[in-house]
């Protein structure tokens, strides 16, 4: 287990697990990709935000940013109406090969969100709390 709090450092370690792919769970505004783009993150950015005023947020930083989708939905143990469990959408945003870094915004969504990820979740290589700004190589 490796604590990473700075984004600098965050950045570095994308890099040197050959992280491919970072799937944002509560993209809020886009302040997680921005400042990964800032540090010189050059992979595919998927966001996840259901609330309309967040999600506007988060499409804008993501506007002119090609490796970067905005999808309308959160993420957690069930499918609900704005709700999606991972393992169900894993094949429409994942591609065969890619290293993933889950992001979830909040700490006390981080279970509902791992359990949606069932056949999954050990194909993700970091987990990370934005709460906590604490990373967990699997």
């Amino acid at each position: 287990m490796t604590g990473l709090g700075r984004m600098r450092e965050l950045a570095r370690q994308l890099a040197h697990f050959e992280i491919d792919l970072v799937l944002d769970s509560g993209g809020q505004d886009g302040a997680f990709g921005r400042a990964l783009r800032r540090r010189g993150y050059r992979g595919r950015i998927v966001s996840f935000e259901p609330f309309g005023g967040p999600r506007a947020g988060v499409r804008r930083a993501a506007a002119r940013d090609r490796g970067w989708h905005v999808l309308p939905y959160a993420l957690g143990d069930r499918d609900r109406a704005w709700v999606r469990r991972l393992d169900g959408v894993w094949e429409e945003v994942v591609a065969p090969g890619e290293r993933v870094l889950l992001q979830v915004d909040s700490g006390p969504e981080l279970p509902q969100v791992l359990a949606g990820a069932g056949e999954f979740g050990g194909d993700l290589a970091l987990v990370r709390t934005g709460v906590a700004h604490e990373a967990v190589f699997a």
